[in-house]
């Protein structure tokens, strides 16, 4: 059974102040149906798209909810989740390390293809996005300098973690469980902000209507070093329901 324990309740345990950010706690309080609106989700779509659903099983869930997001069959089709950091902006409040996690399910569509699953920082400076895409390979921090990728998991939830230290002012990532990036140069962050997940047929139109799938999502900012944060983390995949 997935235990609601939140990352900042293992945060204090491991003796670290109070942390921000935004922690989903699974969308197990949320109410079945359109996220748009709960707990200050905002949740769009456009073209073919359909607006992010929270969803229970027989949908592929880690606990008893999750996300479902999805795409239709013509380039351009969208469907976008997105939420403010608490407080406002992270890096004027004083938290120096940003580590941001959730649990995606992937399948391979009708035309045994993928569409593109892209995510971003809403701020500007690098890495501030990743995306997974249409070749089936996962790049937590994107295109950026240095950046590493991984092959996509498909017919089950894997993680991806990203990290970024504004004190050492190095990023890093991991992609179910492997480390992606060890120490990108992090330029130009200026401010934390929000997160936005967004789900787009960017391929051309016959490559398939599309389905992805998202849990267990937490950005977690702390003032303490990046290890404790991330020990916070591996405390709450281990108390989720596998």
């Amino acid at each position: 059974m997935k235990v609601l324990t939140s990352a900042v309740v293992l945060l204090a345990t491991a003796g670290v102040a109070m942390a921000a950010g935004y922690d989903s706690l699974g969308f197990e309080s949320f109410m079945l149906g359109g996220l748009d609106g709960q707990d200050g989700w905002v949740a769009t779509a456009t073209g073919g798209g359909i607006a992010p659903q929270v969803v229970t099983a027989p949908d592929p869930v880690l606990g008893e909810k999750a996300v479902r997001l999805e795409v239709g069959d013509t380039q351009g089709d969208a469907s976008y989740m997105e939420h403010a950091f608490i407080p406002a902006d992270l890096i004027a409040a004083g938290y120096t390390n940003l580590v941001v996690s959730y649990d995606i399910y992937r399948q391979l569509n009708s035309q045994d293809k993928t569409q593109n699953l892209w995510w971003w920082l809403w701020d500007a400076g690098t890495p501030t996005y990743g995306l997974q895409w249409d070749i089936g390979g996962t790049l937590p921090h994107g295109w950026n300098p240095g950046a590493g990728t991984a092959t996509t998991v498909y017919g089950r939830y894997a993680n991806v973690t990203m990290e970024w230290d504004l004190v050492a002012m190095k990023a890093y990532s991991w992609y179910d469980g492997v480390m992606v990036d060890n120490g990108l140069d992090i330029t130009d962050i200026t401010a934390l902000t929000g997160w936005g997940i967004n789900f787009a047929h960017e391929s051309d139109t016959g490559t398939g209507g599309d389905v992805a799938w998202i849990d267990n999502f937490q950005a977690i900012a702390t003032p303490e070093p990046a290890s404790l944060a991330l020990l916070a983390l591996g405390g709450l995949a281990v108390l989720r329901r596998r």
